[in-house]
């Protein structure tokens, strides 16, 4: 099929691409570092209380704050990292990590993926995630989350078993789960694809 593709800058700053597929839309966000307004900010301290305290009043102008004064590089590794070092607001951070906006997605595909799902069941891989965030109460928000953790969650042991093969070494992996829940390989093997798990 024919494609193009459009840069465009949303309203929250970030970059996503429009690609045109028979003449449909398919919207792909993906991430543009932006310079710091403030290369070597003074009272950096009063700067980063100052930002968290708006990203517990409104997260998306909590994260340009810190963005745009310094505080944190504009990486969403970085952000992540920052947010739960400064001990940000849980639930807040759940709920913008399930946002729909772009910044929101990417910042949550990265929170997800960086998250140590392999050998996990359902219950443990759920404890891992809500470690550092809270489910939000809005089931669409909610959803979201949910299904990258399913996604992520299949995505480490379908590349964790390709690799062992690859390597001659056993398939068999060790379990991470909650005691006497199904996990790791065992669980993967009883569900058809990650809409299973997700629906779990």
């Amino acid at each position: 099929p024919m494609l193009r593709s459009a840069s465009v800058l949303d309203a929250a700053g970030g970059s996503s691409s429009i690609t045109k597929v028979h003449g449909s839309s398919h919207f792909e966000p993906f991430f543009v570092p932006r310079e710091a307004a403030l290369s070597e900010p003074r009272s950096r301290d009063v700067l980063q209380q100052l930002g968290v305290h708006l990203f517990h009043r409104s997260p998306g102008h909590g994260v340009a704050f810190l963005v745009a004064v310094g505080v944190v590089r504009d990486y969403p590794v970085e952000i992540n990292n920052f947010l739960i070092r400064v001990g940000a607001d849980p639930l807040r951070f759940g709920e913008f990590l399930g946002e729909e906006f772009p910044i929101a997605q990417t910042l949550r595909l990265e929170f997800l993926n960086s998250l140590p799902l392999l050998g996990t069941g359902v219950v443990s891989a759920l404890q891992v995630t809500l470690h550092e965030i809270a489910l939000p109460a809005d089931l669409l928000k909610a959803d979201r989350l949910l299904r990258g953790i399913a996604h992520f969650w299949w995505r480490q042991h379908e590349e964790e078993v390709a690799e062992r093969k690859q390597e001659g070494r056993a398939v068999e992996l060790p379990s991470a789960g909650a005691c006497g829940e199904l996990s790791g390989l065992a669980l993967q093997r009883g569900l058809l694809g990650t809409d299973a798990l997700h629906r779990l």
